[in-house]
């Protein structure tokens, strides 16, 4: 998936900028991580690219598609990103955590399960660590 934000803007209505003219390309099959200091507007990027707040100006286009026109229910099932605070339901165990979204996307539990093993791979984290419980883990292991 590829990610792009074009002359991004984003400001509060009390005048706040949280997002001033952001231009970024994230090619897909990436892994992107955005850092800075506290109120540098990476949450606000983040919450822009899934609709959960929009943009005072420019575009953000996911594959190509202008985000403002996708559903965006449909867009939030295709994008996940890691919070500051891990959202993780604590009675489900590590894999299960990663395999949610695709689970009530409809796929399988096994393909979901399969998928999950992949994706923590992926990020750095053991597959040993699937069977695990969150309150097991590192706080940076359930980030």
């Amino acid at each position: 998936m590829m990610i792009t934000f074009t002359d991004v803007t984003k400001q509060y209505p009390d005048g706040t900028v949280a997002v001033d003219n952001l231009n970024l390309e994230v090619p897909q099959g990436t892994l992107t991580v955005f850092v800075g200091p506290s109120g540098c507007g990476k949450t606000t990027s983040m919450r822009m690219i899934n609709r959960m707040i929009d943009p005072t100006s420019g575009t953000i286009t996911v594959n190509g598609d202008d985000i403002s026109t996708v559903d965006p229910v449909k867009l939030r099932l295709g994008i996940g990103y890691v919070i500051q605070s891990a959202g993780l339901m604590p009675h489900l165990r590590v894999v299960d955590n990663v395999a949610t979204v695709p689970v009530l996307r409809g796929e399988s539990r096994r393909s979901a399960r399969k998928a999950a093993l992949g994706v923590m791979e992926r990020v750095g984290l053991d597959p040993k660590l699937a069977n695990r419980y969150p309150a097991q883990l590192s706080g940076g292991q359930q980030q």
